[in-house]
């Protein structure tokens, strides 16, 4: 039996419920009441404290709070304690001298304080900015000068107070924008965060706004360890519908173990055309490095001697008394001209969901003469040197370098990447098999033989990889042989086709039925080489004609666009496809802010810091889960 809590998928006939404020749809009417809430927390700050009764009728009761409390005040304390959090409410009533209005613009101004670095949770309460804090409300309170204790209590319980409010508004601004009319698809991501002992999972929303690329993290929650890929796809889709409606074309990205228990096939990356779920890029090569250095597969083999290479780069990484520093580059034969532009990997941090066992492993090589003198000195150390053969570290760095080279660039943050996967994936392949041929029968050969094997059964290239590199004025069909035009050409129109009925209204591509209601129907676009059908009856002779003329525009546009000459230095994507072409070529142009909008990497880098000081006030007990949700989604979405 599905769980009540999990929202199914309705059929279309089901008229959805909008919002009278802003016209935003919904499918569930228990959504669409905590909108209107939400709106309503978001004009409480005109609407709410200018009203003498209320102040009057306040006082008296914060001075009966004080005064039952006086004796049992403890003194100040740096950290809230584990039973403040569920006692917030009933210490910050005692608290009387400041107006509510008052009262409500410092815990605005403590909670943005706070967002900006979520440590400052304790240094809120620290005896500095308590001094602070005293000096500003002796000089500068309207109405008379106040202890501070007694004027705002606990600095980070008063801030905390503020936040389901300032929460609320910012679910508002958020919602209405991924619902906009003006919404041409979404992005969304599902990946697990790492931080020391606990995980965390992040979701987070992507889309083009004007020719600006925005991104929202709707939703943290912690990993815990029995649960399985189904308690993540039922939290992401309960998630989604108090944001976003069902029927909003959608491409997903998630690390493997999602993807691989069928994330795809889940209603939220259903079987609709306006659907996708890809494989997150970065763990595809990490991946493709645990199939060939794996320790199953290295005992397989038969590579004693490379498992105790690793081994012994892991020990000499993770060593106190050597401290690796990223001063010098990696070795890498692979000169491009992306690496000028992301700079050499020991100049950059080390890539999302790149593997740990291969960084450690790059890191000795290129510290080697360092590693070498500094572990020769000592008896107890020396004999970990027997463990590093020159020849094979140098072997294998350099099948490392372009692997890791590509997680660098596939996780950009500075431009699109989804139009990189395909050109990534030809470049390496044409690496390793160039490379196998130059290595003779030895064990380099073997190693680029089982690189290139595992990057063909890991790196998986979909067709939304391919037109998005179609749509890269630079790139367009470049890098693929001249035998895959056609077939990428023919991919290109299907999508751009399916996409010409659905975007701006923010409903198009919906999953799988068709839609009814008043209008013209919306058909369905059979597949340009035949290869596929709708698999329903059919709906007339006009349908059809229409289908037809409809996929020769766009199949006329595709080549325009094709024989265009190319574009100098390296553009904007976003503003070129959204203010030089969009009328030359419209239904590229709204498949282009669509899919280039679309992450390569399921997971960012600045999520490192923010989870990791989420995950460490849960564990002191200064916040409850809910709270760190809440406070990650402000420090996130509220610039």
């Amino acid at each position: 039996t599905p769980s009540p809590l999990v929202a199914t998928t309705f059929s279309t006939t089901q008229k959805p419920y909008t919002c009278g404020a802003c016209g935003i749809q919904f499918q569930f009417y228990n959504n669409l009441l905590e909108h209107m809430q939400s709106h309503a927390a978001d004009n409480e700050n005109h609407t709410k404290g200018d009203s003498p009764k209320t102040s009057s009728a306040s006082g008296p009761q914060e001075q009966l709070w004080r005064g039952s409390q006086a004796q049992a005040h403890p003194s100040v304390k740096l950290q809230i304690q584990p039973q403040s959090i569920s006692q917030r409410n009933h210490t910050l009533s005692q608290n009387n001298g400041l107006p509510e209005k008052e009262r409500q613009q410092v815990a605005e101004r403590l909670l943005r304080v706070m967002c900006s670095d979520l440590n400052m949770l304790n240094v809120l309460n620290s005896k500095d900015f308590l001094k602070l804090a005293q000096t500003l409300v002796d000089t500068g309170a309207r109405h008379g000068a106040y202890s501070t204790r007694d004027a705002l209590g606990n600095m980070s319980a008063l801030a905390l107070r503020q936040l389901p409010r300032m929460y609320n508004q910012v679910k508002v601004k958020v919602t209405c924008a991924l619902g906009s009319n003006a919404s041409l698809g979404i992005a969304v991501t599902c990946h697990s965060q790492t931080s020391g002992p606990d995980a965390c999972y992040v979701l987070t929303a992507y889309q083009v706004e004007g020719s600006r690329l925005k991104r929202y993290v709707l939703g943290v929650r912690e990993a815990e360890l029995r649960e399985g890929p189904e308690q993540i796809h039922h939290w992401v889709q309960n998630v989604l519908s108090e944001f976003v409606m069902s029927d909003i074309r959608t491409v997903y990205v998630s690390e493997p173990r999602l993807w691989a228990a069928g994330f795809a096939g889940s209603p939220l990356g259903g079987g609709g055309r306006g659907r996708i779920c890809l494989r997150c890029a970065g763990c595809s090569l990490g991946a493709v490095v645990q199939a060939v250095l794996g320790k199953r597969s290295l005992q397989a083999r038969g590579l004693h001697e490379l498992a105790e290479l690793l081994s012994t780069c892991r020990d000499i990484a993770s060593s106190t008394t050597l401290a690796l520093r990223e001063e010098q580059c990696f070795n890498t034969s692979t000169s491009t001209t992306e690496e000028s532009t992301q700079g050499s990997p020991a100049q950059c941090p080390t890539p999302p969901c790149w593997d740990r066992m291969a960084e450690a492993l790059l890191q000795v090589h290129a510290h080697f003469e360092h590693i070498c003198e500094a572990y020769g000195r000592s008896k107890s150390t020396a004999p970990l040197l027997q463990g590093l053969n020159k020849h094979l570290l140098s072997t294998l760095a350099c099948l490392l370098a372009p692997l890791r080279l590509a997680a660098l660039e596939l996780s950009s943050q500075r431009r699109p990447t989804l139009q990189q996967v395909l050109p990534v994936y030809l470049r390496l392949e044409k690496f390793f098999t160039s490379k196998a041929g130059e290595a003779g029968t030895g064990t380099a050969s073997k190693l680029c033989h089982y690189f290139l094997e595992a990057l063909k059964e890991n790196f998986k290239v979909e067709r939304a990889h391919q037109v998005a590199m179609v749509l890269d004025p630079q790139l367009k069909l470049r890098s693929v042989p001249a035998y895959q035009h056609e077939d990428i050409i023919s991919r290109a129109c299907e999508m751009a086709a399916e996409t010409r009925d659905g975007g701006l209204s923010g409903g198009g591509g919906s999953g799988g039925e068709e839609r009814d209601g008043d209008g013209p129907p919306t058909p369905k676009i059979s597949r340009m080489d035949g290869a596929g059908s709708n698999g329903g009856p059919s709906r007339g002779s006009s349908l059809v004609s229409g289908t037809d003329e409809g996929s020769g525009q766009v199949r006329q546009e595709i080549f325009q666009y094709l024989a265009e000459p190319p574009v100098q230095g390296t553009p904007d994507l976003f503003q070129y496809w959204s203010s030089t072409v969009i009328e030359k070529f419209p239904r590229l142009a709204r498949l282009a802010l669509w899919l280039l909008a679309v992450p390569a990497v399921g997971i960012r880098s600045e999520c490192v810091t923010v989870c990791e000081q989420s995950l460490a006030m849960k564990r002191r007990q200064q916040v409850t889960a809910e709270e760190m949700n809440k406070l990650i989604f402000l420090r996130s979405n509220m610039g």
